[in-house]
């Protein structure tokens, strides 16, 4: 691995006189992609700098949850460092050639910050940052909403990343399409008869909300995946559930990880009537608490079918990887919502 790192950053970088590879060790957390950290010293004549560096590598197939690429995230993270103001890693490359790292890969820049975002909540170390860090988060997202979507769809490869043959032509086409994905997806994944989901992704469709202009949505705007420091911000990371969507998945998605991370991103902003009253003040879109509710359950049922197909295939013991078993977590917690939007009889408490 060492020679292999080495070798492509050489590739990256001709102009170099030596590269050695230092501290590679694996980060835990996350399920999508294996990643390690490591630096790079890097010798130029008689100047030297180590770059503090990321490799993010795909699993092998049979456990991949979420099939994405690594060519298309590493466009994607290099158009929005090109066309934003959000902060992001630069990514040095990809590759795609399985024999070089056993799997296609990129190499990414790490970032500074601190990544332990519960510190910001609950009386933890960092409470004193918690309003201006989710302050600057919700100008980010809002941000990230508004830029240009043909800047940053490069190809055209977001429209549909995961190929279920999603139709972006409308916001109509778009939801229709995507409804159309979760039901099918519901019998890919159907290891166990599983009706409440099946009502819910109906009933979605039914419910459908007023449209929203379609814009480049993170696509995992999560408690985890950003790195701030001092007040800030200082990166949003894991872009590669990112695709073209309605902006209002990505505060659903935030609003049902908040509750399930016992975070409090949502609840932290004071100014102009909190995190969504600040957002809509900067993109004008609107949004209401109801809507955020229901894309709360659709940016659910977006992680739920992949992670259900992954289950399916290890019961079936297509792949003997406990991951799914872990990331199944979101899907379980908003059953009981989903199962509360549908008016389902509960016990008292639920």
């Amino acid at each position: 691995m060492h020679e292999q790192l080495a070798g492509f950053l050489k590739r990256q970088w001709p102009d170099a006189d030596t590269i050695t590879v230092e501290n590679l060790e694996p980060i835990p957390g996350g399920y999508s992609r294996e990643t390690f950290r490591f630096d790079a010293r890097v010798r130029r004549g008689h100047a030297e700098e180590v770059v503090p560096l990321i490799l993010r590598k795909d699993p092998p197939e049979a456990v991949s949850i979420l099939n994405t690429s690594r060519q298309t995230e590493h466009e994607l993270i290099e158009a929005v460092r090109a066309h934003t103001s959000i902060p992001v890693s630069r990514s040095y490359g990809y590759e795609l050639d399985r024999e070089r790292f056993g799997e296609a890969a990129m190499i990414i820049e790490r970032m500074p910050g601190s990544g332990l975002t519960s510190a910001l909540f609950n009386g933890g170390a960092d409470a004193a940052q918690a309003d201006s860090v989710c302050t600057h988060l919700c100008e980010l997202i809002a941000e990230l909403h508004l830029a240009d979507v043909e800047k940053l769809n490069v190809g055209g490869k977001l429209s549909d990343p995961r190929n279920v043959g999603i139709d972006i032509s409308s916001w109509d086409r778009y939801m229709e399409t995507t409804y159309e994905y979760y039901l099918q997806g519901y019998h890919w994944g159907d290891f166990e008869p599983l009706p409440v989901l099946m009502d819910a992704y109906l009933t979605l469709r039914r419910a459908k909300p007023r449209p929203l202009r379609l814009s480049l949505v993170h696509g995992d705007f999560n408690p985890v995946n950003f790195l701030y420091g001092d007040g800030r911000v200082t990166a949003l990371i894991d872009w590669e559930n990112a695709r073209v969507g309605d902006p209002r998945e990505d505060l659903g998605w935030m609003q049902a990880m908040d509750v399930l991370s016992n975070t409090n991103i949502m609840g932290s902003v004071t100014k102009e009537g909190g995190f969504l009253g600040y957002y809509n003040k900067l993109t004008g879109f609107g949004i209401t608490q109801e809507e955020v509710n229901y894309f709360c359950l659709f940016g659910t049922a977006n992680i739920a079918v992949p992670i259900s197909n992954a289950l399916k295939r290890r019961f079936q013991k297509e792949h003997m990887e406990l991951t799914p078993f872990y990331i199944i977590q979101p899907s379980i917690v908003n059953v009981l919502n989903f199962a509360k939007m549908l008016g389902y009889p509960l016990p008292a408490g639920v």
